[in-house]
């Protein structure tokens, strides 16, 4: 009877009918009480308080590289299975390679082989890893993105789309399709090298970079590494005079392996030794590299 009056104080009992039965010749009318749940609840319980999303943080490491080509586990795929195991103070959600599309030097845009052709490696090397790894062609995206408006071939020429264009363009693009109040949190991954560069401000718009990422950075670390104690100090004063959060990637499977050395390999064998054998079979079957016939130009075949 308690919980009998305690719902229908709620309001969650109606009079369902009436009916008339005969006892000992009086008529005595019952009424069927029937318990009615708000139209959103179907298991039989009291609908519970939704669980607010109003602080959830989507957690993505983006991992730029040249994939020219994308190395094994002694280099590019032993740093995204070292990402993919990071798990202090959180695990990233997902990771995002994302292979060059333009070489910032024009100097060195000769070298890169065609785009196509390093996304399709990438797919190769990395998609197996795990459900949260995605190759992504974001960095055309955000060239196409810029070269609107562009008219002549000396613009186009001279167009220079650096990190912080790519990340401006990701924030809006996750601003755009965020939904139930989750925010995306951006981390990017880079060697040793690269991060004094970025923190010497030789990079196109440096301090933009660390504002876009709220100086989330994680360094690839390498023990023995030249230079070893102007980097703890670099990551020092970055986190504490700058705001950084910058952590160090320890990638116990790094050897001394590099595209450059891949590319020049001319036997299946030892190709298999430095870059992922699904790889390494792409490069064969469509002449690339160090496979390349002499009557095939770079870009001939995709």
């Amino acid at each position: 009877h308690y919980l009998e009056a305690f719902y229908k104080s709620l309001g969650f009992y109606r009079i369902a009918g009436a009916e008339r039965t005969i006892n000992g010749g009086c008529q005595l009318i019952t009424m069927e009480k029937q318990l009615v749940l708000p139209p959103s609840t179907t298991t039989g319980r009291l609908p519970s308080k939704p669980q607010s999303s109003m602080h959830r943080k989507r957690r993505i490491c983006c991992f730029g590289t040249s994939a020219n080509p994308p190395t094994g586990r002694g280099g590019h795929v032993g740093v995204v299975e070292a990402l993919l195991q990071w798990k202090d103070p959180h695990p990233f959600d997902e990771i995002m390679v994302l292979p060059v599309y333009r070489h910032t030097f024009a100097s060195k845009r000769d070298q890169l082989l065609d785009f196509d052709h390093r996304v399709a490696m990438c797919r190769l090397a990395f998609s197996n890893l795990s459900p949260r790894v995605v190759v992504s062609r974001a960095e055309e995206r955000s060239f196409e993105r810029l070269a609107r408006g562009v008219t002549s071939e000396e613009e186009m020429a001279s167009l220079r789309v650096g990190t912080a264009d790519l990340l401006e363009m990701l924030l809006q693009e996750e601003q755009q399709g965020a939904q139930n109040g989750m925010t995306t949190e951006f981390s990017f991954c880079l060697g040793a090298d690269t991060f004094m560069d970025l923190t010497d401000w030789k990079w196109k718009r440096s301090k933009d970079v660390l504002r876009l990422l709220e100086g989330r950075l994680v360094v690839i670390h390498r023990k023995g590494v030249a230079h070893e104690k102007e980097l703890q100090e670099r990551v020092h004063r970055v986190n504490t005079t700058m705001d950084g959060q910058v952590i160090f990637l320890d990638v116990p499977e790094l050897k001394k392996v590099s595209s450059s050395m891949a590319r020049q390999i001319t036997d299946v064998g030892k190709l298999k030794k430095v870059a992922p054998p699904d790889v390494a079979d792409y490069i064969v079957s469509h002449q690339l590299y160090g496979f390349e016939t002499p009557n095939k130009g770079r870009n001939d075949e995709r």
